[in-house]
């Protein structure tokens, strides 16, 4: 369609295929029928369509909504294919485009999309917090803490997962920051230099549900760094996944810290004993592909000149993929936690494994006897080294006289700096281990949670406070898209 008027030859059927965006754009199907209402009352405000024209265009907007995309549609892009199939129901469908490029079209629609899975994803990333404090609030379970992935201190559980709910919540922040950035209307730029039409730019974008325009016509239609962001954010939760992923698969193995839910676990095809952990695993490689789409975003985008450049079509089915596995990935992880049991007999025995009380020890060297820390640290080094992980007072006064001290030190002393229970609920500081500063962190970040929830369920009541402004104007002109 769009050929006819400068192409006097058919595109290479090859080179169309390679050109085409058609399949994946089923993604923004609703949005650019969005876009396209919104511009036809655009048009119709600023009167370069009349209330008969405008209301037909409309109509057949509702029945191609209607109707669906269609996966057999031949046309180079989406928007051709609305157009197309609008100027198929009405003549007037070719007045549609009056005043628009298909540059700030799929431009506008690449922010729709990533805005409303930006929302998506920031619900997900709390239900995953919510599912994580639930756990914690039922557990004051002791339980072993590693460094390089060695027994280092004893720590409890809750606290454990309070690390968890803390990281996701950072990506929370991200996905509305980078909401932010994309709620952002650049439709009325037309191909980059604006348009001799004149158009309410700022009433279309209230219509579609933004915050405001881009106000640069040459930057709304190049920038992709709200993309960049959306899947930078994708990418980022995904990693954050990965880390629960692999700690479900270590504890669900020789550390025998949970027991793996069987609606997330698989058997072997040859050893019937076998209850593997696929479904983390599989979260665990997404990381992976995801961190794969970011570095293909960026340098596709690294040396775009302005404006627009036909290599910004390559980014888009990175952005749907990326959201989209993103979005599931954290409604399973959310889903495979509530399940998990912890083993929390088997995680205290295991809490003072490997010396795991030589850091207290130490210190109370420091406080009772005047010590120098790095002194201290020699001395139950040395016990360590000597693999005397339950020292007595004995063992204690000869090692440290090795190092120039004498000291008078009990047993009791000893006990109470090995005492795993002890060594934990000692530590108060903030963010510490002890149970107080626990229920502390977790009070606060239940109150968190749920002012959270509430700023996404404004964002989505804003906008769909737009949309119904939307469609109320359509309703003006004799159209409801909800009939």
């Amino acid at each position: 369609m769009l050929r006819d008027s400068r192409m006097e030859k058919s595109m290479d059927t090859k080179a169309l295929k390679l050109s085409s965006s058609i399949e994946h754009d089923r993604n923004i199907f609703y949005y650019d029928i969005l876009v396209d209402v919104a511009h036809v009352l655009s048009l119709h405000k600023s009167g370069y369509l009349s209330h008969e024209e405008a209301a037909e265009i409309l109509k057949a907007l509702k029945k191609i909504r209607e109707n669906g995309y269609k996966p057999e549609w031949k046309y180079e892009d989406i928007h051709e294919a609305i157009e197309a199939e609008v100027t198929k129901i009405t003549d007037k469908g070719a007045k549609m485009h009056t005043g628009r490029s298909r540059n700030d079209e799929v431009a506008t629609c690449l922010r729709l999309f990533a805005r409303d899975h930006l929302l998506n994803l920031a619900e997900n990333i709390l239900a995953v917090m919510d599912v994580l404090i639930k756990k914690a609030e039922k557990s004051e379970a002791i339980m072993p803490g590693f460094t390089h992935l060695q027994y280092a201190q004893p720590t409890k559980l809750s606290h454990h997962l309070v690390a968890y709910h803390d990281m996701l919540s950072r990506d929370f922040d991200r996905a509305i920051e980078a909401f932010k950035r994309a709620n952002r209307c650049p439709l009325g730029s037309a191909a980059f230099a604006s348009t001799g039409f004149s158009l309410d730019r700022l009433y279309t974008a209230r219509l579609l549900g933004f915050d405001g325009v881009v106000e640069n016509s040459e930057d709304a239609v190049s920038s992709r760094d709200f993309l960049i962001d959306a899947i930078y954010v994708s990418t980022s939760l995904m990693l954050s996944i990965s880390r629960i992923a692999e700690e479900i698969v270590l504890f669900s193995s020789e550390f025998d810290f949970i027991e793996l839910p069987d609606e997330f676990s698989s058997t072997s095809s040859i050893m019937p004993q076998k209850k593997n952990p696929d479904i983390a695993e599989l979260l665990r490689a997404n990381a992976g592909r995801l961190v794969g789409s970011l570095t293909a975003a960026m340098s596709i985008y690294k040396a775009m000149p302005f404006s627009y450049n036909r290599d910004f079509q390559e980014m888009n089915p990175i952005l749907y993929d990326s959201l989209k596995r993103a979005e599931l990935a954290s409604e399973v992880l959310a889903a495979m936690i509530d399940k998990i049991e912890f083993k929390e007999e088997v995680m205290k025995e295991k809490a003072s494994k490997g010396f795991a009380t030589a850091t207290e020890l130490a210190d109370m060297l420091v406080i009772k006897f005047g010590i120098p820390f790095r002194a201290s640290h020699r001395i139950v080094g040395r016990l360590a080294a000597k693999e005397i992980e339950k020292p007595t007072a004995e063992d204690i006064k000869i090692v440290a006289k090795e190092f120039g001290y004498s000291i008078k030190i009990s047993d009791e002393d000893v006990a109470e700096a090995l005492d795993v229970e002890k060594v934990i609920e000692k530590r108060r500081n903030i963010g510490g281990t002890a149970s107080d500063e626990i229920h502390r962190m977790m009070e606060g970040r239940k109150e968190e949670l749920k002012n959270k929830k509430a700023k996404v369920r404004n964002l989505r009541g804003k906008i769909a406070l737009n949309l119904r402004m939307l469609y109320d104007e359509a309703k003006k002109l004799g159209v409801d898209f909800h009939a």
